[in-house]
Parts: structure tokens; sequence; C-alpha cells
């Protein structure tokens, strides 16, 4: 007569099951696989900066805005290079550009010193300037992106102010841009080391004093914005009495890029 053979497994499974009918604990079968949770992956914190702070583009942060400005080369809510709205202004670092800190760039071409940048809508309220022009405001934080390439596209090469502000590149990032006067009204303000606000001249305070700003290298000279007066003018920065002006396209003055994000 022949014998049936039972498997070890088979003995185990069943003495599993009589063991817990009978109320005990079982032994977990070793043969049986293990599963393993995956773990939930922590998402990665977005960066936040404060003024002065080293910002990403290596250049320095000089303006917070936590609620949130539109910006990109659309001017829109969402371009932030991530997406949505900007917070933050970053300003290049001193030695940027050999030329444009010491010789200074002219802001268009001959062929274009006369001539208007289709789509730029120049300023039109805000403060001041010496001939009660009123021209600087809130809506221009951002703008400056647009500009720039408005400017560049007319066939402004990397010897004007926004050419070689948009050719710029650091930290693998490309987003440089000449600032609107508003934007360089409120880097003037953060340099000095006074309130910001864009509305109110950047007058008081010391170059170079500001959070941050002492490595910043700005000069007590005229920095040129993208923000357009007409067919052959354009606004500039003033870094010795703070305050802003107009000058024609074919004049040579010093130029710093912005980013914003």
């Amino acid at each position: 007569m022949s014998v049936k053979k039972t498997s070890y497994a088979a003995i185990f499974t069943a003495g599993a099951l009589l063991l817990s009918a009978c109320g005990g604990e079982t032994t977990p079968d070793p043969g049986a696989s293990e599963t393993t949770a995956t773990p939930t992956p922590t998402p990665t914190p977005t960066p936040t900066y404060a003024v002065g702070d080293p910002g990403p583009g290596g250049g320095i942060i000089y303006y917070v805005d936590n609620a949130g400005f539109s910006c990109g080369s659309g001017f829109t809510e969402t371009g932030s290079p991530t997406g949505g709205k900007c917070k933050y202004l970053e300003v290049a670092p001193g030695g940027w550009n050999a030329t444009a800190e010491t010789a200074g760039l002219i802001w268009a071409v001959a062929a274009n010193q006369a001539a208007d940048v289709s789509g730029i809508a120049n300023d039109v309220s805000g403060i001041e300037n010496e001939i009660d022009s009123i021209y600087n405001n809130a809506l221009g934080i951002g703008l400056g992106y647009k500009n720039s390439d408005l400017i560049v596209a007319q066939g402004n090469d990397t010897t004007t102010a926004a050419g070689a502000a948009r050719a710029y590149t650091n930290n693998a990032k490309t987003d440089w841009y000449l600032p609107t006067t508003a934007e360089l009204n409120l880097l003037c303000q953060w340099n000095r080391g006074v309130t910001q606000d864009v509305e109110v001249a950047c007058t008081g305070g010391i170059i170079n004093t500001g959070t941050g700003a002492s490595g910043s290298g700005f000069v007590d000279y005229v920095y040129w914005s993208s923000s357009e007066v007409g067919a052959e003018v354009a606004y500039y920065q003033s870094f010795i009495d703070g305050f802003q002006y107009d000058f024609y396209k074919d004049g040579a003055d010093y130029v710093r890029p912005v980013r914003a994000f």
C-alpha cells in the first residue's frame, strides 16, 4: 500500500488554522514574502528670501512683495519661472560686464535712436521728474523683462543697454533684463538704505549702505532704464541725487541688470 506524502507547507497551514481557532498566536510563514509600504516623498519646500539675501542668480535680493506681481516676458500673473506671480527682484552683481559700468552703453543702435519701440507702454503715473513729467508707478514692477525683449526685437544688439542685459547669464539664469524706472527707483532706495516706495523719489541715505548692499558695487553715476519717453529719449536713474531724468538714446549710461522670480 502506498503512502501519500504531505508537504510541510500544508502541515504548517493546517496547524496555523487550528491554532488560530483555539485562540492562539500564529507564527509567520517563513516562506511568505513581506510587503513594504512605499514612503510618501516629502515635498521640497520653496525657498524664501529676504531683502539683502544672496539670490539664486548670483546677485542680491533687493525687493520683496509677498503678495506678488506680474512679470516675465509677457508681463502676466503666471510669468514667474515656476509659474504664478513673482515675489522677488534680484540685482546682478557688480562687475557683471566690463564695459557697462565703466564706459557705459547706449540705449539703442544708430538706426533706432529716433525710432519709438513698438509695444512699450510708456510709464505715465507716479513720481515727478525735473520737468514735472509724471512717469513712475507700481505697474512698472516686473515690466522690465517685456520692455527689454521689445527693445532687443527692434534690432538693438549687445552693444546696447537692454541687449547686454538680456544676453547676461549667471548661475544658469538667463532671464536678466534692463529694469524699468519703477524697478530702478526701488533698487536705488534699497542701495541707499531708505524706505522703499515706488512713488517716492530715491532721496537721502548713502550709496551702498542698504541691507546687503555693501558689496553691490554701485557708483555715483546714472543707470539706464527700459522705460521709454518717446522715439528719441528714454529714462535713467541717477545714483548721484536719486532722481530720474530722460536723455537721448545715443548716450552712454551705466547698466545693471535685474531679474524677477
